[in-house]
Parts: structure tokens; sequence; C-alpha cells
């Protein structure tokens, strides 16, 4: 079949390479490239990574021959999406996020507020994950998450009416004027289902066939205006648990993709390695948060890990890396790009103490 002849293929092309290149041990650093030429300025403040490099040392001539190959064989097996599937997916974007911000002015105007209030309300639709990398994996999802003023509640956001409990009919009635219900019924949208009750509420539905993950963040302020820095630590303040859990994915995304994009070929080779582990961890079953594996944001952390530990390596040498470190890793020591960030606003910051006995192979995000 083609997942065993992926699977074979990948196996292959590791295996054959591990004889071909001696690895450089990760206890002990060959240069004086440190973390701070890693480093990357984000949201105002510095960051820096958790671990120093093992080795700046450039391709070989050697390894480079190993990235045509990889290059043949990602071409068959790892395809990226069609230009029309990509032009598809900004287009179900714009559109989403105008509807969101007409709906915010909407609120605005059942509030009664002035129309300065309205007009610079504004509102903002981010995304995260793999979409926002830049993977481009034919057929995924893309994870969104609208950030609203504080004049929008969730309540607003989904449109739950209360139930008479003698009428079961009316269980699934919501407010039309809601975003859940404008996007119900809007007809590019197919597939729709509310999870309010979930830790991080959502709505996840198809709109053009592309399938969408929604999540809701309202901030402590009253705008949130076109060039909000949804980066800074600032945003945190006053927010509640399910807020701050929706922020945290855009977060954490642009953090990882600032931390591997010094340079354009480097960004380039991290995006390689991640469709290769991508493409191997779902061919042999072993990719879903759900079922206990790594997921999409766990193999873009490990990759980034890589990229930091062996920053100029070409895709072929730190795809083979990839697994030699993680083959290596002694767990539970956790696997983080960065040391953990108390931003100062009262939220939980992972700490080995508190957490270590409990967990058994942590990854910590940025």
């Amino acid at each position: 079949s083609t997942n065993k002849t992926l699977v074979i293929g990948v196996v292959h092309f590791i295996c054959h390479h591990l004889k071909e290149i001696k690895m450089t041990s990760t206890s002990e650093p060959k240069s004086d490239f440190s973390k701070d030429s890693m480093s990357t300025k984000i949201g105002g403040r510095n960051v820096q990574p958790a671990f120093p490099v093992v080795d700046e040392a450039p391709p070989t001539s050697l390894e480079v021959t190993f990235d045509a190959s990889l290059k043949i064989f990602t071409s068959e097996h790892v395809p990226l999406e069609p230009t029309e599937g990509i032009k598809r997916r900004e287009r179900v974007l714009n559109r989403m996020g105008s509807l969101c911000r007409d709906w915010i002015k909407s609120v605005c105007v059942k509030r009664g507020l002035p129309l300065n209030v309205i007009n610079s309300a504004g509102g903002q639709l981010f995304t995260s994950g793999s979409y926002r990398l830049g993977v481009h994996e034919p057929g995924a999802d893309i994870d969104t998450i609208l950030v609203a003023p504080n004049t929008c509640t969730r309540q607003d956001f989904f449109g739950t009416l209360p139930v008479d409990e003698s009428q079961p009919d009316q269980a699934n009635l919501r407010d039309p004027s809601s975003l859940a219900e404008r996007i119900r019924e809007h007809p590019d949208v197919t597939n729709f289902v509310p999870v309010e009750g979930a830790a991080v509420p959502i709505l996840t539905f198809d709109w053009e066939g592309v399938n969408i993950d929604l999540l809701f963040a309202r901030l402590n302020s009253a705008s949130v205006p076109s060039d909000f820095d949804i980066d800074n630590d600032t945003v945190l303040d006053g927010v509640d648990s399910a807020t701050e859990k929706s922020l945290n994915g855009p977060r954490v995304t642009n953090l990882i993709a600032a931390l591997v994009s010094g340079k354009p070929e480097r960004y380039q080779t991290f995006l390689k390695v991640v469709r290769c582990v991508r493409k191997w961890a779902k061919n042999r079953g072993l990719y879903s948060n759900k079922m206990g594996y790594w997921g999409g944001v766990n193999i873009n952390i490990a990759v980034a890990l890589c990229v930091q530990l062996y920053p100029n390596a070409s895709p072929a040498s730190l795809l083979r890396k990839f697994f030699l470190v993680f083959k290596t890793w002694r767990w539970p020591n956790p696997i983080m790009l960065t040391k953990p960030h108390d931003a100062g606003y009262g939220l939980q910051v992972w700490s080995p103490q508190a957490h270590n006995a409990r967990q058994v192979a942590p990854m910590i995000t940025p």
C-alpha cells in the first residue's frame, strides 16, 4: 500500500543516513555559538532558547546529496496544498474576518454605545498551528481565534438561549444575532458544531469545504485595533481562563515561528522537516493528542528544538537528527524552546517542582 511504502521509505532514508554521518554529541557543544545568537524579540520582550546550540556547522557535500534524495521522496509522498486550495483558504479567512467584525459592531449597537466607540471596536481574526506556520498540508483544518473587545461576551458569541425544560425541542435554539448563528446560517457553511461546554469553547464547521476551528477571546479592553499586538503580554491582563487558553494558540505559534526564522533557508528547513515528521507519524498511526500521541503543535515544538540545536543543518540532516534526539531524550526532562515565562498576571506557569512528579513526557509551550 501507499502508506506502507511511505513508512518503509522514511525508515530506509533515516537508517541509510545514520550509517553515513556521525552524530555530534548533544552533551558537549563543539563551538562558541551561544544561545544569544538564536534569541529573538517578540511582543516587546527578548526571548532566548532554553538549550545552547550543539552544532552550527553548515551542510557537507554529502548532506546536500541527501537533500536531493529527500526532495524527490517528499515530492511524491508529501505533497503541498495546490495554489487553488491556498487561495480558497485565504478567501474563506477574509470573509470570516469581515463577518466577525460586522458582528462585533452589531453587539456594540445593541448595547447602545456611541458611534465613535462602535467604529473603534475593531476585532481581529488570528490563525495558529500549522496553517499559520505555512506547512500547507492538503486538506488540513485551520485553527482560528477571534479576539474581541470586552463589549462582546461568550454568551453573545454562542447565543445560547434559556431553555424551558418542558419544551425539549428548544434545546438547540440560539439568538439569531449571535456569531454562532450567523455562521451556521451562512450559505457556504456546513457541518456546523458548537462545543460551548469545553474547557476552551469552540465552533467547528466547514466553510467552502475548508474545516475551521474557531475560538473566542474576550479582552479586557474596549477595542481591538488593526495594529493589535497579540504577542505582547499585556493582552493577558484581566482575561479569564478560557480566553487565556485561546490566546495561547497564536501566541505559541508566533513564538515558534520567530525562534526558527533567523534565516529564510532555516525556516524552510523547519517546514520541510515538519511536513515529513507529520506524514510519518500519521502513516504510523502515531499522530493524535486525543489518543495520547503527539499532535501538530507537539511536532512543531519538537522540530523547532532541533533547529535550535542544529541551526544550519540541511533538511535531510535535521530529519535524521530529529529521530536521534528524541530516541535518546532523557524523560521526564521536559522539551522546551524557552525557559518558562511568568508574565506577572497570576496565570499558571509550569515548574518542575510542581509538575514533574506526575508527568512522564512533558512538553512545555513557549
